[in-house]
Parts: C-alpha cells; sequence; structure tokens
C-alpha cells in the first residue's frame, strides 16, 4: 500500500512538471531575432555587435517581459500593458546615432511599442540636439518576428 502511494504521488508530481512546463511555453506571445552591426546601448546595458534572439512572454501580473539574449550578453525589459500598439505591424528596433555611439530608442513589434527614453518629450529632444555641434541620426534595425 505504501509502495504505491509513492508511485501514485511522483506520478501526480510529473504530471504537475508537465503541465507547468507547457504552460510557461504557451505563454509566449512572440519570437524572433536581429542583428546589430555595431555594439548598442539598450537601457543601461550595452550589447555587443551580433545575432540576437528575443522571446516576449507573459507574466502572473499586467506586463509581459522581453527576454533578448545574444552570445556575450543577455537583457530582460518588463514590458507594461499600456505599451500595446493595435497599428504596429511590423518588428523594428529604433536607435539615435551620435559618432560611433548608438542607442536604443524604441522598439515595435507587432502589436506592441515601447519607448526607451519616456523622460524626454520630443520637443525636448530637439532642443537638445539643436544644442549639439552634430545632430543626431537615426538607424532602424529590422526585426524578424514570429507568432509562437
Amino acid at each position: 500500500m505504501r509502495n504505491l502511494s509513492k508511485g501514485f504521488l511522483v506520478a501526480i508530481g510529473m504530471l504537475a512538471i508537465g503541465l507547468v512546463s507547457s504552460t510557461v511555453s504557451a505563454n509566449n506571445l512572440l519570437v524572433g531575432s536581429f542583428t546589430l552591426a555595431h555594439p548598442t546601448q539598450w537601457k543601461s546595458t550595452t550589447l555587443p555587435a551580433g545575432d540576437y534572439t528575443f522571446k516576449l512572454a507573459h507574466t502572473q501580473t499586467d506586463m509581459n517581459v522581453l527576454q533578448i539574449h545574444g552570445n556575450k550578453q543577455a537583457l530582460d525589459i518588463l514590458i507594461f500593458a499600456q505599451d500595446a500598439c493595435a497599428t504596429c505591424k511590423n518588428g523594428t528596433l529604433n536607435l539615435d546615432v551620435e559618432g560611433d555611439h548608438r542607442v536604443v530608442t524604441a522598439l515595435d513589434l507587432p502589436g506592441f511599442h515601447v519607448d526607451f527614453s519616456p523622460g524626454r518629450s520630443s520637443s525636448e529632444k530637439e532642443r537638445q540636439l539643436a544644442k549639439k555641434k552634430a545632430p543626431a541620426q537615426s538607424e532602424q534595425v529590422a526585426v524578424q518576428v514570429s507568432p509562437n
């Protein structure tokens, strides 16, 4: 009788692990990849040039997490529900470029737009750029997106 209850508990445990792992993978909203030709600052992290994959996944709260993985660097970013975008259809990584320095300013994914310079309005950015000797330029990096 005792061996039967231990076997039953092990079977229930394995079933629970299987259900949880399938639920976690089902929580991925989008997966994809992009390539950075130059080192690029994203928030407080500098990503070296190279190929990256990403996964946008649900969390247990009202936010999602964007997980970015490269050969040498990884980055997790929380994406809030208010970042949803009904008109965003393509994947694009927007960068500001000053000389050799590149900074991620926004990310567009199907259904999401995330601005990474929330403290500055567009008029404030224009004033700061006007003060500089060489105006900053913009670049876009194509992001390949596959719904999971």
